[in-house]
């Protein structure tokens, strides 16, 4: 039995909506996992400081592939921005912790956004079974 067209017209709304979810998750899984990637090289970073000695000379990560000379003051402190304009001293061991609880967070954000694709994808292809052209029993 064919839905009527007040039924189509209200699954075709339903499926552009959760496309439209879809699309929003996916993009916030993009940003997420793009900012999970800094978390990490950022992470990496604060752990090689550990071997770097007052008044060394290291290459410094500026942005993408940027790098610059820089002479290390005080290697065993990091400043460390807590939000956009709250910049705290911590040591590297500290550091490494703030770090790692963000790098759980993200993780955490991404199975939950993950799930949310997943379970908009199955109510896609439901929704999209509505749409076929059905054969009539012969």
């Amino acid at each position: 039995m064919q839905p009527n067209p007040a039924e189509l017209e209200q699954q075709l709304y339903k499926f552009q909506y959760l496309k439209q979810q879809r699309d929003m998750f996916a993009n916030q899984l993009e940003l997420l996992n793009v900012s999970l990637g800094n978390l990490i090289n950022t992470k990496m970073t604060v752990e090689n400081l550990k071997d770097v000695k007052d008044g060394e000379e290291i290459l410094m990560p500026i942005g993408g592939m940027v790098n610059i000379k820089a002479i290390i003051k005080e290697p065993e402190k990091v400043l460390l921005y807590v939000n956009q304009d709250i910049l705290i001293e911590k040591t590297l061991d500290d550091s490494r912790e703030f770090i790692d609880s963000l790098i759980d967070q993200h993780k955490e954000q991404i199975t939950f956004i993950n799930t949310q694709v997943q379970n908009i994808d199955i109510n896609l292809r439901g929704l999209s079974q509505a749409f076929q052209p059905r054969m009539p029993p012969k």
